[in-house]
Parts: structure tokens; C-alpha cells; sequence
């Protein structure tokens, strides 16, 4: 596992305290993410071993209950799912952020029972989804991944609500997870674009939509999904 960095987290998994560990690599360059830092592949690596037992110690003092793994893309590390056996020995639970690039990854994931959750990124509707991610993105595999993300015990898509995005954007995006509405998702998490820290300077020129502007888009995916929750 390539772990850069790791911090405490009490946000990241829904009421659980731990830690959150980000891994280095990712294969979408969007141009609004908020860890460009993460996305070239970095060789440096906080110590496993030392890492984990670190963990362990705090897991059997009761002070976590969770980790989190984000990126980067940690889909992308293959020995994620070793890694993750090891957390779950620990009796903690296990979150995943994921872009759902990589299904193969989530369905050996989810055939191994050891991740309690997952967070998709939905970043945009179909027809929008490589110009935003700006990189080679099969949309197979991102429907795939749709499809896997609703198999896990826990799990919410997120998409982060861009200055540009229009009504009929949620309104795509959402029929996409849901199936046409046929099937709605466990829960849908709009959270806002920040232009403090972008991978894209020109990202860091847009102004981000008001809060009820938020409101209003968070009400159309209340269509798709059973749970909707705004984050301005």
C-alpha cells in the first residue's frame, strides 16, 4: 500500500471516529479536485507496519472505530483488499472512496466482506463525464461500479456540485443510479465546489452556487435517492 499521509477524522465516516489514509495515484485529472497533491503516483510511503500498529493500539484503547481510505485513487493499489483484511482484524470498520473506475477491484472488495462502506463520486452526467474527469474514462466501468457500490452494506454516491452544473445535470445523474428512478439510491450526498485549492487554476475563477441554489438541486435528487444531504 502507498499511504502518503493520514489524519483523525470524525466527518468521513458517518458517526465513527478514526483515521482517515490517503494513497497516492489517481487516473482521473479533474480539474476541480481538492488533493491534486495525490494524483501523480508519489514512491515515498508511510511505514505499514508502523501504521498499523498504531491503529491497533488506538482501536483497543476504544478511540477508533473506523478507518476511512481515500486518495488518490486507493482502487488502484493491489493489495488493497490484504490491507483491508488486516484493518478488519482490528475489529474496525472499513470505508472506501472510490471514482468506480475500477470495478473489478470493488467486486473482489465486496466478495470478500470486509469493507462496510463505500462512497462513489458521481462527477457528472454521461455525456459529460470525460470532459469533466479529463482523462480516458469507460463509463461501462463506471456503471459497473454503480451497480457494485449498491451491493455493500453501506454505501451513498457523491457529487460535488460544479458552478456550471444545471438542473438536467442532477437530473442525469440521477436516473443513472437509480435506474431511471426504478430504483433509488441509499443515499445521495451534493456537497459544495471549492475554489480555494484546485488541480485546474482556472477552477479557482468560479464561483461557487449559494446555498439555496444547493437547496433547489438537493430537492431533484430527493427523486432519485431515499436520503439527500446537502452539504454547503
Amino acid at each position: 500500500m502507498n499511504i502518503i499521509s493520514r489524519e483523525e477524522t470524525t466527518i468521513d465516516y458517518p458517526g465513527k471516529f478514526g483515521q482517515i489514509l490517503f494513497t497516492s495515484g489517481c487516473n482521473f485529472k479533474c480539474g476541480f479536485c481538492q488533493n491534486p497533491d495525490l494524483i501523480e503516483e508519489k514512491k515515498q510511503s508511510l511505514d505499514i507496519n508502523l501504521l498499523l500498529k498504531d491503529i491497533e493500539n488506538w482501536s483497543k484503547s476504544g478511540w477508533y472505530q473506523a478507518v476511512v481510505i481515500s486518495g488518490g485513487e486507493p482502487t488502484l493499489q493491489k493489495d488493497l483488499p490484504e490491507f483491508v483484511k488486516k484493518l478488519k482484524q482490528l475489529g474496525l470498520l472499513v470505508k472506501i472512496d472510490t471514482n468506480g473506475n475500477n470495478p473489478n477491484m470493488l467486486k473482489v472488495l465486496l466478495q470478500q466482506g470486509n469493507v462496510d462502506y463505500i462512497a462513489m463520486d458521481i462527477k457528472a452526467k454521461r455525456e459529460k463525464y470525460i470532459a469533466i474527469c479529463e482523462a480516458k474514462v469507460n463509463l461501462d466501468n463506471i456503471e459497473k461500479s454503480i451497480e457494485l457500490t449498491k451491493k455493500f452494506p453501506d454505501y451513498e454516491f457523491r457529487t460535488t456540485i460544479l458552478p456550471f452544473f444545471k438542473p438536467e445535470d442532477i437530473e442525469e445523474m440521477g436516473k443513472w443510479i437509480s435506474k431511471d428512478g426504478s430504483k433509488k439510491a441509499r443515499l445521495w450526498t451534493l456537497q459544495q465546489f471549492n475554489a480555494e485549492k484546485t488541480l485546474d487554476p482556472e477552477y479557482g475563477k468560479l464561483k461557487p452556487k449559494s446555498k439555496e441554489e444547493l437547496q433547489e438541486l438537493g430537492k431533484i435528487a430527493e427523486k432519485y435517492a431515499e436520503k439527500v444531504r446537502v452539504l454547503d
